[in-house]
């Protein structure tokens, strides 16, 4: 019985970071009539899969941005692969700059989000480039990014009220 109760909660943590990103994505779904909005249906992935692959590792990993892909990719109408592989890429370099630094501050955080963000963005509208055979335009890939960038603040903060509220801290901790 012991073990079927690790089990279900181990579970339940790598559940928690896909619902609470899925949640914020079907939240901005709600349908517009403007161009502009649809942008923001993208930004909770990025934030999300730069913050729960900084802070909590342990319950995020390659196979959680995998299928966030897949899913951004039905939701976009993109190209199928195209946000799969630019999701895996980007949680690469936050693997790779959580790993180099130790973040404590936020104000540090959000500039290496920002930088993995912009990379992540280029390495896309390359990818996009190739796929279609011609030079994509720029703007709508740059708009993407300081949206992307400016919204970071607010959904790190939902992020942080769903760790505390549903990983608890002694959790990760236990197994020590």
């Amino acid at each position: 019985m012991s073990a079927a109760k690790n089990f279900f909660a181990g579970l339940g943590i790598l559940l928690v970071p896909f619902i609470s990103i899925m949640a914020l994505v079907l939240l901005l779904c709600i349908p517009r009539f403007s161009e502009f909005w649809n942008l923001l249906r993208i930004a909770p992935f990025y934030a999300g899969i730069y913050f729960w692959q900084s802070q909590r590792p342990d319950a995020f990993n390659s196979i959680t941005a995998f299928l966030l892909g897949i899913f951004a990719d039905i939701l976009g109408a993109a190209p199928l692969g195209v946000n799969i592989i630019t999701f895996l890429v980007f949680y690469a370099i936050s693997q790779h700059l959580s790993s180099y630094f130790n973040i404590k501050k936020f104000a540090y955080s959000w500039l290496l989000f920002i930088f993995a963000a912009l990379a992540t963005e280029l390495f896309k509208g390359l990818l996009v480039s190739i796929f279609y055979r011609t030079l994509i335009p720029f703007k709508p890939l740059i708009f993407e990014f300081l949206l992307i960038s400016a919204l970071y603040p607010l959904f790190t903060r939902f992020y942080i009220w769903i760790e505390r509220r549903f990983i608890h801290l002694e959790e990760r901790y236990e197994k020590i």
